[in-house]
């Protein structure tokens, strides 16, 4: 049906003056004329003002107000999609790479096989030193286990102090009840010398335990970086024989290689230690 260009003006401005009070009503009711024709304009939409208002009839499709909230209509998803595009995707944030063994301070050299001290002091005067990454993450190290022995030092004399103090409170506590005239137990303690001692050998294994745990994680982290005697192959450290004191167990495949005892690698462990402190002192 052929709407007259009047008759539709008048309408239209009908629905203009009543829009600021039922806007929502007036939106329901253009939506039967609009599925009748084309879709809207994609151009942006000018602001409405006095001389251009946006109900006016045009060689063109009249601009509709855009609403606050759009009223969905499911036969016509693919022109709402039309007429307001989706916002461009924003950028996803790229992985980063995996870390190189040269970016993430692991050395790539082989290790395992060094047995002797002038080998492992060129391998690390020509790498450690000249590795930022690795010396801040043996600082850490060093950092972390000076840390932890000052927290156990502490809790140990902490409780020194406890068990000090429980005497001097229960006397304290004798001295205000002979005050009063109240009776006093001589003989009653508050801990025996056994128990105060089986209390501090119960913190000190507590102790013990916590620190071969903190040393099993430094050599791991120090066989993580390659360092020379935390890497050693199994086969070149040889273990004494519990059926003949005088006899050591050998691996064939590397008799010709110079092996190191159990006393020996932990002597070169603890130098090599005493090195890298030296080495990555700030």
């Amino acid at each position: 049906m052929d709407y007259n260009a009047a008759d539709l003006s008048s309408v239209l401005r009908t629905l203009s003056a009543l829009s600021n009070q039922q806007q929502p009503q007036a939106q329901l009711q253009l939506q039967p004329q609009s599925q009748s024709r084309p879709p809207y304009s994609h151009s942006p939409e000018p602001a409405p003002t006095e001389d251009n208002d946006p109900y006016e009839p045009t060689e063109s499709l009249p601009q509709l107000p855009i609403p606050p909230k759009p009223i969905s209509r499911p036969q016509h998803h693919h022109h709402q999609q039309q007429q307001h595009p989706s916002p461009a995707p924003q950028p996803q944030p790229q992985p980063r790479p995996a870390p190189t063994p040269a970016s993430a301070g692991c050395i790539a050299e082989d290790t395992s096989s060094i047995t002797s001290w002038p080998s492992a002091l060129r391998y690390v005067m020509r790498t450690v030193a000249q590795n930022e990454d690795i010396q801040r993450r043996i600082r850490w190290l060093i950092q972390r286990q000076h840390d932890h022995e000052k927290q156990w030092w502490q809790g140990r004399e902490a409780l020194l102090k406890k068990q000090s103090a429980r005497t001097e409170k229960k006397k304290e506590l004798d001295a205000v009840l002979r005050s009063v005239g109240a009776p006093v137990d001589e003989n009653k303690q508050v801990s025996t010398a056994e128990e105060d001692r089986a209390e501090l050998t119960n913190y000190d294994a507590k102790v013990y335990k916590a620190s071969r745990q903190m040393s099993d994680a430094m050599i791991a982290e120090l066989k993580a970086l390659r360092i020379p005697f935390f890497t050693i192959k199994k086969g070149l450290v040889s273990d004494s024989d519990p059926s003949n004191p005088g006899r050591t167990t050998t691996t064939p495949a590397v008799k010709q290689q110079q092996q190191l005892s159990r006393e020996e690698l932990s002597a070169l462990q603890l130098r090599m230690l005493e090195l890298l402190q030296d080495l990555c002192r700030e």
